[in-house]
């Protein structure tokens, strides 16, 4: 790949992009992108549809700049194509519903004014929409739960540590209801809340160590033992994952990446098609890496590319719809890439 010019690049354009999220928004079969740009400065979002084999149209994402840290795809009204929730520093959150043919218009706003830094979207109550939950470093995350109409009700999620860059979501006690794990900066301790239903929310537990500055947060089984484990990206310290058991403690843990990155991002999947979840790291200042899951507990570093970049996101689809698993990287004043089948070729 050239990266003077890179082929495999959204567009030319170098902003201060903050994340990417990829679906098929005319339904045609196809990944297209939006990624998002600004963080602390207002600049415009972008949409990207994939035709002939690459990203070749790009427009705009509403009339306005703003300061945005996300734009996530997901059918927020069920009628069966993908809207986009914007979430922004300091500037009013938004909803932009899809016509079916990935024509997006401006629906309306939702919850109030925050400094918002991530979003993750899930049905939280179990009415068959889906909810919203906006982190905000420095304040209390805000649930916001769907009206089933494009509107929402928004609460905060009651924490004592306030200071949270990335939230997933996953049934982490088998009962059928997704649980809130948050990922705290700031000498703060990872949590979490698990779902009562009625839509509350109790504290399970802290996890980690403050001293890692843990910047993202992702689930899954890493170690096929039936229990899903928590996989954290930090700041200046160990990458890590939690083993999950039927306690519930997550107090049992290991080095994936023993390397003093500052990873921002981290994403999972299986690469090489082994049965395995493996690990992709967005890393600010160094190389991108991929760990292929060798044995469920052991970890083999792969380094995507010579280049480096300020990665700030990454998010994983078949770009291509060969059958295996590429990679996406938002990246701030540098090219937004994507990677395709990386690690298929190397194990050619």
């Amino acid at each position: 790949m050239n990266f003077e010019e890179p082929r495999f690049s959204f567009g030319t354009g170098k902003n201060r992009s903050a994340s990417i999220s990829l679906g098929d928004i005319d339904n045609d079969g196809d990944l297209d992108a939006i990624i998002a740009n600004g963080r602390h400065w207002p600049e415009t979002n972008l949409i990207f549809t994939y035709e002939r084999r690459n990203f070749n149209t790009m427009e705009f994402l509403g009339t306005e700049h703003a300061t945005s840290y996300a734009a996530e795809l997901a059918d927020m009204d069920n009628d069966g194509d993908l809207d986009i929730v914007e979430v922004n520093d300091n500037a009013p959150h938004k909803i932009y519903s899809n016509d079916g043919d990935g024509n997006f218009t401006f629906h309306s706003y939702f919850s109030s004014y925050s400094n918002a830094r991530n979003v993750n979207i899930g049905d939280l109550d179990q009415d068959g929409y889906l909810d919203i939950i906006v982190c905000n470093r420095g304040a209390r995350n805000t649930l916001c739960f769907s009206n089933g109409d494009l509107t929402y009700s928004c609460e905060e999620l009651i924490t004592e540590n306030n200071s949270t860059i990335d939230i997933a979501l996953a049934d982490l006690n088998k009962d059928g209801l997704l649980d809130i794990i948050l990922a705290n900066r700031d000498n703060n301790l990872n949590t979490i809340y698990i779902n009562k239903g009625q839509r509350k929310f109790g504290k399970l537990i802290d996890f980690g160590f403050r001293e890692l500055d843990t910047r993202s947060v992702a689930v899954a089984d890493m170690n096929l033992d039936g229990f899903l484990d928590i996989v954290t990206g930090n700041v200046g310290g160990e990458n890590k994952i939690y083993w999950g058991d039927n306690d519930l403690k997550f107090d049992r843990s290991m080095n994936y990446d023993n390397d003093l990155e500052h990873t921002y991002a981290i994403a999972l999947a299986d690469f090489n098609k082994d049965g395995l979840m493996d690990i992709v790291n967005a890393n600010y200042g160094t190389a991108n890496t991929v760990f292929l899951n060798k044995e469920g507990e052991v970890f083999e570093k792969v380094n995507l590319m010579q280049d480096t970049f300020k990665s700030y996101d990454v998010t994983l689809g078949d770009i291509n719809n060969d059958g295996w698993m590429d990679i996406a990287f938002a990246n701030s004043d540098d090219f937004n890439v994507y990677l395709l089948n990386v690690i298929k070729n190397l194990e050619k």
